[in-house]
């Protein structure tokens, strides 16, 4: 599904990535991890994103050869994604409810009459949350915790062949963080969505199927595929 090979990269004099090889297939746990500064999110811009430093590479997404043509709207179709940053985005008093089915547009909010499947979808999505009972709650008065995932539930609406988790539980305290991980790994289990989980450490609760770790050198960081 996510090919890379031998992808190198270097900014100005500097090289970020040297010979990453990595596959993500369908239906995979992985978790990608690295210090600040590994090139963590080089690589994820170039997955989900238009970075020129992708184009001229060997790299394969959802069975097409980069730079063939495909545009990134083409690429975003393919995915789900959440970062905690996307919650200054959502400043109005949207319900929790109407913040999932806003996943079916991808929307920033709801602005187009639900019908009943994607109000019955999204309330099957807040019992896996367990937040049922919040469905009419304003997504800005929820928990951190609870806007997080219900932004991953946003992202998860439409079933998307991949999931990309960038920092999710950036600062979260250890409980919230636990929380989030078993949701994370509830979606794992239950799923055929593959998962991209990015973060600068091992995360306690997290049970990735792979850790595909960047090591940092002074000729740019090398990958690890642990499992």
């Amino acid at each position: 599904m996510i090919k890379l090979r031998n992808v190198s990269v270097k900014y100005h004099e500097r090289q970020i990535l040297n010979k990453i090889n990595w596959t993500i297939r369908a239906g995979e746990f992985w978790q990608l991890k690295g210090p600040n500064g590994s090139g963590k999110t080089t690589i994820l811009t170039m997955i989900n994103g238009d970075n020129p430093k992708a184009f001229g590479q060997n790299i394969e997404l959802f069975g097409r050869r980069k730079g063939t043509g495909e545009s990134i709207w083409e690429i975003k179709r393919e995915m789900g994604y959440f970062t905690p940053s996307m919650m200054e985005l959502f400043k109005r008093r949207h319900t929790a409810e109407e913040m999932v089915i806003s996943g079916f547009h991808d929307s920033i909010g709801l602005y187009h009459k639900a019908s009943e499947i994607q109000k019955h979808v999204a309330n099957e999505w807040l019992k896996v949350l367990g937040l049922e009972a919040k469905s009419n709650y304003a997504f800005v008065d929820l928990s951190q915790v609870n806007r997080r995932m219900v932004l991953i539930a946003r992202a998860m609406i439409k079933h998307p062949p991949l999931l990309i988790l960038d920092e999710p539980s950036t600062g979260l305290d250890d409980q919230s963080a636990a929380l989030l991980s078993a949701l994370i790994n509830k979606i794992a289990d239950e799923s055929q969505t593959a998962i991209l989980y990015v973060s600068h450490r091992t995360e306690p609760d997290l049970k990735p199927q792979f850790v595909f770790e960047l090591i940092p050198s002074e000729k740019g960081s090398v990958g690890e595929v642990k499992s």
